[in-house]
């Protein structure tokens, strides 16, 4: 198993109410919050109590050897008004004719090149992120063109070493909920939640090595779990994810992703399940992957290798469907920097009630191999999709699909529980492209 390890903080205690706090979410407490950790860090290190209450404050930092804990019924919650950021109103921009994109607001709590560090309890970090949704780039493709657009600040921002994040709940970031970075990072025991519909709220973006993540439950509007490149030696285990777009690699895999697993976990409701995805030009190396002991049900899509991931430029497919999936030829585009997947086992997967029971689809020229289901069931729609991908096996595997064959071929090759398959057949690749 893949261990991190846990801060060591000092025992001594702080009460943020000592410092002139007063949880009423009418007095801004940002200079409490600054004060309480500032006599932190002069003794040495501690735990700042955060006493119940609703505590309204602008954006501050964490320091070393410090336990921001969060007593039942406390919450910290970001401003509801860009006002109290000093962003003007963005109507009144939009009138005057100007794209206004407004200042840069850091992260709500922050902190870089720290040495243990945490955020515990059972208390509530809130983003109050409704008036950035309306205002974001994601927004502004709905309108005409030269709309403004609002700077989104993020909501946990922590890098450095030995980063525990336990108990807590995070909850409506104007974007990212958690990005924490570094060695040895902790999350467990927590819960993170926006709307479904809530542009880029990620829940967790880790990037490091010695990660562990476990029993959290996420219901967010975009990835669950989205593992930055460079990251190794990650452990998830035992998470339960709503709404959201899944555990995923990439889009970045420029400095790859190795040694990670994935297990014990339960999707209900989410646009994907387990996702890695790449581009021409995005380079990396992907391997050492193992997913196990997986239920889905209602998963949109819940196994997905996409080496031709083109999501931010969707196309439309003739069905009426958003594509995923750029072009499958070379021709003009990047074609050195190539992303590399392979040795990546996934075991014991239960889909019920899913369009797909999954994709592979890889690049012709550099295509995924070596990956293997082993003691999978799915009812689905339709079945699993090889596109240009090599030595995909397939051991115990029974997919009960409503429409076409269990296994569709495009340009792959494949064992399927023992029955050694190739090229080209099953049914048409295209209805495993898209899906709104």
């Amino acid at each position: 198993d893949i261990v991190a390890a846990l801060p060591v903080i000092p025992d001594a205690t702080f009460n943020l109410g000592d410092y002139g706090a007063v949880g009423d979410f009418k007095t801004d407490n940002t200079d409490a919050f600054k004060k309480a950790i500032a006599a932190v860090t002069a003794a040495g290190g501690g735990h700042l109590i955060v006493p119940e209450g609703m505590y309204k404050t602008l954006p501050f930092t964490l320091a070393s050897h410090m336990d921001l804990h969060l007593n039942a019924g406390a919450v910290i919650k970001a401003p509801e008004t860009f006002a109290d950021y000093g962003i003007p109103d963005p109507n009144d921009a939009y009138i005057n004719g100007t794209r206004y994109v407004g200042k840069t607001v850091p992260a709500l709590i922050s902190g870089t090149n720290l040495t243990d560090v945490a955020i515990t309890g059972p208390g509530t970090i809130d983003g109050s992120g409704k008036e950035f949704w309306r205002w974001s780039d994601k927004d502004d493709r709905l309108y005409p063109a030269g709309r403004p657009v609002v700077n989104r600040p993020r909501l946990v921002v922590l890098s450095g070493q030995r980063i525990h994040v336990e108990g807590v709940t995070l909850t409506n970031s104007p974007m990212f909920h958690l990005v924490p970075s570094g060695s040895d990072i902790t999350i467990e025991n927590i819960r993170i939640v926006a709307p479904s519909d809530a542009p880029n709220s990620d829940a967790m973006d880790p990037n490091g090595q010695r990660i562990v993540i476990r029993n959290c439950e996420i219901d967010t509007g975009d990835d669950d779990v989205a593992i930055g490149s460079g990251s190794h030696d990650i452990l998830i285990e035992g998470l339960t994810c709503l709404h959201g777009h899944g555990i995923s690699i990439g889009s970045n895999t420029a400095r790859g992703v190795y040694h990670m697993i994935v297990r014990n976990c339960t999707f209900d409701g989410t646009d994907n399940g387990l996702r890695i995805k790449s581009y021409r030009g995005g380079g990396g190396e992907v391997h050492d992957i193992t997913y196990s002991n997986i239920t889905m049900k209602n998963v949109r899509r819940p196994f997905d290798i996409n080496m031709l991931y083109d999501g931010n430029t969707p196309t439309v497919l003739p069905n009426g469907l958003y594509s995923d999936v750029g072009p499958r030829s070379p021709d003009g585009q990047r074609t050195n920097s190539l992303p590399y997947f392979h040795d990546i086992h996934i075991s014991n997967l239960n889909i019920t009630g899913s369009p797909i029971a999954g994709r592979i689809v890889g690049l012709p020229e550099k295509m995924p191999f070596d990956i293997t289901f082993t003691n999978v069931t799915a009812k689905t729609d339709r079945g699993f999709l090889v596109q240009d991908g090599t030595n995909i096996t397939f051991t115990n595997v029974k997919i009960d699909a409503a429409v076409g064959d269990p296994l569709v071929l495009d340009n792959g090759t494949a064992s399927f529980n023992g029955e050694s398959k190739t090229g080209t057949s099953g049914g048409p690749s295209m209805p495993f492209y898209g899906g709104n």
